[in-house]
C-alpha cells in the first residue's frame, strides 16, 4: 500500500511546496513550505478521515 500526503496552503490555497528540514518544527512536522506565499502548508488529514468514515458506512448499508 502506498501512502501519500497531500498539502494545501491555508493562506492562498496552493498545493506547490518545497520542504526544508531547516523548517521543521512541531506545527510543521514536514518541513513543507508554500513556494508562493512561503506559509506552513497543512496535511488534508481533516478532510480524509471524515470520507473514509462516511465511505465505509455506505458500503455497510449496502
Amino acid at each position: 500500500m502506498i501512502s501519500t500526503i497531500h498539502f494545501r496552503c491555508p493562506c492562498c490555497h496552493g498545493s506547490q511546496y518545497r520542504t526544508s528540514i531547516f523548517d521543521v518544527s512541531e506545527k510543521n512536522p514536514h518541513g513543507a513550505k508554500c513556494i508562493f506565499c512561503k506559509s506552513s502548508m497543512t496535511t488534508l488529514d481533516h478532510l480524509i478521515v471524515p470520507n473514509q468514515a462516511a465511505m465505509q458506512a455506505v458500503h455497510q448499508q449496502a
